[in-house]
């Protein structure tokens, strides 16, 4: 009787083998009954949303009035005009926060910077001619601060002519009535 004991123990063991790898299973599983062909679980692919990345806004233009503007108090302008069509004007030479914000026409603002992109200032210095010290008699001088493809330009009305005839001068005049309508900084009296 050993030997029907460890045969019915060996049986035993195959069958347990059998049934734990899915031998003689008559299920469908993924074909017809009694198909090893196995599925696999389904699988989902995780879901991104696509990223997309805003140009940071840059400073496309700054324009700094200084001079007789400021005999009773700071109350020369300096308007920041952002790539977005941001605009701040801020009182020159106050680290204050902007005395009012507002807002262009993206459009304005692209058509600026298409104008400037390749701006040439020895040939726009010819063209104009020297400049003159308006705050010499009170007057307000200008001090730009110009974005270009080539990097910031800075041109000073003390050193070439703000001449409204030159189209560079007359793209910029277009711009700042934009800027200017954003509204007017208040006038202080600190006499």
């Amino acid at each position: 009787m050993p030997f029907t004991r460890r045969l019915v123990a060996v049986a035993g063991t195959l069958l347990v083998i059998a049934a734990a790898t899915g031998c003689g299973d008559d299920r469908v599983v993924g074909g017809a009954a009694g198909s090893s062909q196995a599925t696999a679980a389904p699988t989902t692919t995780p879901t991104t949303t696509p990223t997309t990345t805003t140009p940071t806004p840059f400073v496309a233009l700054r324009w700094v009035d200084d001079g007789g503007c400021v005999v009773m108090g700071p109350n020369c302008p300096t308007y920041v005009v952002w790539s977005d069509g941001s605009v701040e004007v801020s009182r020159t030479g106050v680290t204050a926060p902007p005395a009012l914000t507002g807002n262009i026409p993206g459009s304005a603002v692209e058509a600026w910077l298409a104008s400037v992109a390749d701006l040439d200032v020895a040939a726009l210095r010819a063209a104009v001619g020297p400049g003159t010290c308006n705050s010499c008699v009170d007057g307000a001088d200008t001090v730009l601060t110009v974005h270009t493809a080539a990097g910031d330009v800075t041109l000073d009305s003390t050193e070439l002519a703000f001449d409204p005839t030159n189209e560079f001068f007359a793209d910029l005049e277009r711009l700042m009535v934009a800027v200017r309508a954003v509204g007017d900084l208040p006038i202080l009296d600190n006499t």
